[in-house]
């Protein structure tokens, strides 16, 4: 199914738990070396031996090492941490306190075998009950931090399915249900026009399967799923392959199509057993590493360069009439729509006059690209020449709705245009540079401005990233394509 928005913590979790647990073994072992110190000084528990006194630390360190492998074998084969947003607090408490029941067997077993008659029971007793516990605290924390963000609508995605059947209705209320899962869903597609319009579980036909590809241009979509009879797979093939085109992941209940970009990515959702093709399986390690990897440098280079960028605003308000920034809505990944900024580099009109240099363009495609634009101001030249005027994004970038490196976001009108092939290319963050951006810009033709970004797209690694920046920061200062 849909891959979880923070996979990326499955791995820390993990780590983290272990680090929990080391610690837990030897605060019972403390417990217990100073019991009489707890009943005698704090009242805190009564003079009964039920820890008996510990060995040494350095016997118990063999013990230690032991618990943990256990414990570390446990927690990897029993638990789905790739499926923990979507299990409830029951459903957390007692897959830990079978694991804790495992464990107490596994060790006592092993302690047979190799001899620790050092372990006693009680304080393996005490040992798992105190893991059991903090293992559940944990998970209930994730769980109630993910429920919250996620039913007050943050870090959702949005979802189209297609099917109206018994599986597609029971599939959007589970959905539905489960708003910490962070799904959304947008409406329904089917067959029949004549369902257009109606509500199932709550949300409306938005369309039939033809309709797919101007929903697509229209609406926010993240991923259209696909809960469907089987006699529809004939049908829905062109609709999977436009998914694939403009690069909307595409979940089936099964493997049906040989696809030639998009990776397969099976999952499991409560009964529903899924796979989906996404034309990029972005590591969600490497896209944390990204996003911090973003804050730093912008924060950073804005902290650095803030005198300059003071200098520059007040030069843009003397020089002409108008604000300090531009501002223009652009769209984001999967046509998500923000407001760009950048330091004004026109005069204030310069959007009513465009209409009347359209046919100057000297760019093709659907963008409007012009060498000596003459709604550019003197001041607005050289904040081009230098790149400057894009530096503002960088707050942009702390926001979220950019990155460092991405494809550069278009306009409204321009996506409207676009091929489905180009559409892909929102499948990504858009970022301040990019292929296109280090390869000469304005000397670069529409369609290979495209295909730099989705080969960007398919072949995108951190490493990728730091040569694209150390490329902008050589073309700024060689001031290559800009205009």
């Amino acid at each position: 199914m849909v891959k979880d928005s923070v996979q990326f913590i499955r791995h820390w979790l993990y780590a983290c738990e272990l680090v929990m647990l080391s610690a837990a073994f030897f605060a019972v072992y403390y417990l217990g070396l100073n019991i009489h110190f707890f009943h005698e000084k704090l009242h805190f528990l009564p003079l009964i031996k039920l820890i008996r006194e510990p060995w040494p630390i350095e016997v118990y360190l063999r013990a230690f090492w032991l618990t943990l492998a256990i414990w570390a074998v446990l927690l990897k084969v029993r638990d789905d941490y790739g499926s923990r947003h979507r299990r409830s607090y029951s459903g957390v408490f007692l897959m830990h306190f079978a694991n804790g029941c495992l464990f107490f067997f596994f060790t006592t077993s092993a302690a047979f075998i190799l001899k620790f008659d050092f372990l006693g029971r009680v304080f393996l007793a005490c040992y798992t009950v105190v893991s059991v516990v903090l293992l559940f605290l944990v998970r209930s924390a994730v769980l109630a931090v993910a429920f919250f963000v996620r039913s007050r609508g943050h870090d959702h995605k949005n979802l189209l399915i297609v099917g109206t059947g018994n599986r597609a209705r029971k599939f959007a209320e589970l959905v539905s249900f489960h708003k910490e899962w962070g799904y959304r869903v947008v409406g329904f597609l089917d067959r029949y026009p004549n369902l257009v319009g109606d509500k199932v579980a709550g949300h409306e036909v938005i369309g039939t399967l033809e309709s797919l590809p101007g929903i697509l241009k229209e609406k926010v979509i993240d991923q259209v799923v696909f809960v469907i009879p089987r006699k529809w797979i004939e049908r829905i093939e062109k609709c999977v392959r436009y998914c694939e085109a403009v690069g909307v992941p595409a979940t089936l209940s099964a493997d049906f199509f040989d696809l030639k970009t998009a990776s397969l990515v099976p999952d499991e959702l409560e009964g529903f057993t899924c796979v989906t093709f996404e034309t990029r399986i972005l590591k969600e390690e490497e896209l944390l590493l990204k996003r911090v990897f973003d804050i730093l440098i912008s924060s950073v280079v804005l902290v650095v360069i803030a005198p300059a960028l003071a200098v520059v605003a007040v030069a843009v308000k003397l020089s002409s009439k108008g604000p300090v920034f531009f501002r223009q809505v652009r769209c984001g990944r999967n046509g998500r729509r923000f407001t760009l900024y950048k330091f004004r580099s026109m005069v204030a009109d310069a959007e009513a006059r465009l209409a009347g240099l359209k046919e100057l363009n000297e760019m093709s495609g659907p963008v409007f690209k012009m060498a000596h634009d003459p709604r550019v101001t003197r001041i607005g030249a050289f904040l081009r020449k230098t790149s400057l005027d894009e530096f503002p994004q960088l707050w942009n970038v702390l926001k979220g709705d950019m990155s460092l490196v991405g494809p550069r976001p278009p306009l409204p009108a321009e996506v409207t245009q676009y091929e489905p092939w180009h559409r892909r290319r929102l499948s990504m963050k858009p970022g301040i540079t990019c292929l296109w951006q280090v390869s000469g810009r304005n000397e670069v033709d529409f369609k290979q401005w495209m295909e730099l970004d989705l080969d960007y797209i398919d072949h995108w690694s951190l490493w990728t990233d730091i040569k694209i920046m150390l490329l902008t920061a050589r073309a700024l200062i060689t001031r290559r394509g800009a205009e």
